[in-house]
């Protein structure tokens, strides 16, 4: 990964190595930083910023709910991010914001003066057609219970990390986890649809699913274009009895997917899931 060589920290544009915490910050010790990632499309001769006001909204708000309050309102971020895209070659980029503390602190104390922002981009590819690859990750999904899954808090994605590890050492792709009760829940870092005679299925929200901004998305789009759509427990059971899958998040945009472990389907070619993909992508090439 090659990452920008600037990045907006604290309300200016600074060498990316500017903005690096303490080796003895409690941010990486307790994992206690808040992020979150958007995506900054290059259309031809400008810059499309997709669902970025959402996705500041959702930063600042996680960001404050773990004592990182920050001085900075969503309108400075957002102008932070146009300052950070002024430096950057004119092409597709993830852009990541993140709220963490810089002292060398490594307890429980909130040393609420080092509170940082910091706003990076990684270059990354668009409108990737492959099918993925899942299977069933013995990993747990964490629950709402312990970790509020609705905003991202780092340490809560080791949980992410350990589906998606598990399942590259398999051979696949990703992992798609469980909850407690033993639902679908979603994808390491992606949501996920089922199709069922044309009818978008979809894991609901009950508190252990990720309420994505894709997610979101892919349902406003589908109601608009007159497409069923079900928010609904699924069980690992219900897996044959899909025609197709997809997953769906900021980086991985709309994705088929070909198999969950056994089970495999033909969604690159689902009129359904090809539906779901290019109004997606007409929704970003703007």
């Amino acid at each position: 990964m090659k990452m920008s060589e600037r990045a907006w920290f604290n309300g200016q544009v600074v060498p990316h190595h500017s903005a690096d915490p303490s080796v003895a910050s409690n941010t990486l010790h307790l994992g206690i930083a808040v992020f979150d990632g958007c995506v900054a499309y290059w259309n031809d001769d400008h810059w499309h910023q997709h669902l970025m006001r959402e996705h500041m909204e959702r930063f600042h708000r996680g960001a404050a709910r773990m004592d990182l309050a920050l001085p900075w309102g969503v309108e400075e971020l957002l102008d932070g991010v146009h300052l950070l895209l002024d430096t950057l070659p004119r092409r597709t980029h993830y852009i990541r914001p993140i709220a963490y503390r810089t002292a060398p602190e490594v307890f429980f104390s909130v040393d609420v003066e080092s509170t940082s922002a910091c706003m990076f981009a990684v270059p990354i590819t668009r409108d990737v057609d492959g099918a993925v690859r899942c299977q069933l990750s013995s990993v747990e999904r964490v629950r709402h219970t312990a970790i509020d899954v609705t905003w991202k808090v780092s340490g809560a994605y080791a949980n992410s990390y350990l589906c998606e590890r598990e399942a590259r050492r398999a051979g696949f792709d990703t992992g798609v986890m469980l909850n407690s009760a033993g639902l679908i829940c979603e994808a390491s870092s992606s949501n996920l649809f089922f199709v069922a005679d044309r009818t978008l299925v979809t894991p609901r929200l009950d508190g252990d699913v990720f309420p994505g901004l894709t997610r979101a998305l892919l349902i406003d789009q589908a109601r608009a274009a007159d497409i069923t759509l079900v928010e609904r427990d699924v069980h690992p059971a219900e897996l044959p009895n899909f025609d197709a899958a997809l997953l769906c998040g900021t980086l991985s945009e709309v994705r088929p997917v070909s198999c969950i472990g056994d089970v495999n389907w033909p969604s690159a070619d689902d009129p359904t899931v090809r539906h779901v993909i290019d109004r997606f992508r007409r929704s970003t090439h703007r």
